[in-house]
């Protein structure tokens, strides 16, 4: 019942989120936030092989995947890169209340704002901007994990 409860929840969430955006609004916030759900049919989610490395460690990367030849990632890791590493810079990462939801949802993204928009188009508006990520599956009852990530797309690049 619970789960029950939970779902309709998210789901009404995205719904209220979609209705509430636009790439301008976007395009003018420093920071913004992707709500990343892995049940969705065009997104992936995998962690890094590399175990061993220490820089590798909590590397995880999640992807809006609309079309085989494209796709935009977001790479969540303890350190931004290798620099970070020895100088023991961390990226940002903290847990938030669930009204983090509610009160920040015009900066909320989700996969549907990308396919609405254009990937391109939204990358572009988001490429030299702060980004966290919240990922569903770290949604613990009443606490929400947000994570600092990089983004990156290869094809978007392309003329």
């Amino acid at each position: 019942m619970k789960k029950t409860i939970m779902i309709s929840f998210i789901t009404f969430f995205s719904i209220s989120i979609l209705n509430s955006q636009s790439l301008e609004a976007v395009k003018k916030a420093d920071t913004l936030y992707i709500y990343f759900d892995k049940e969705h049919k065009n997104t992936v989610k995998y962690h890094d092989a590399n175990k061993h490395i220490d820089f590798y460690k909590n590397y995880v990367t999640y992807g809006f995947n609309p079309h085989p030849s494209s796709i935009i990632l977001f790479n969540s890791n303890t350190y931004k890169d290798y620099d970070n590493m020895r100088k023991g810079i961390k990226n940002d990462e903290r847990i938030e209340k669930k009204s983090f939801l509610k009160k920040n949802k015009d900066i909320i993204l989700d996969y549907d704002f990308f396919a609405e928009n254009g990937f391109k188009k939204t990358f572009f508006a988001l490429y030299k901007k702060t980004i966290y990520l919240i990922d569903e599956d770290e949604i613990k009852g009443r606490k929400i994990k947000v994570k600092q990530v990089d983004i990156s797309c290869a094809t978007c690049f392309e003329e």
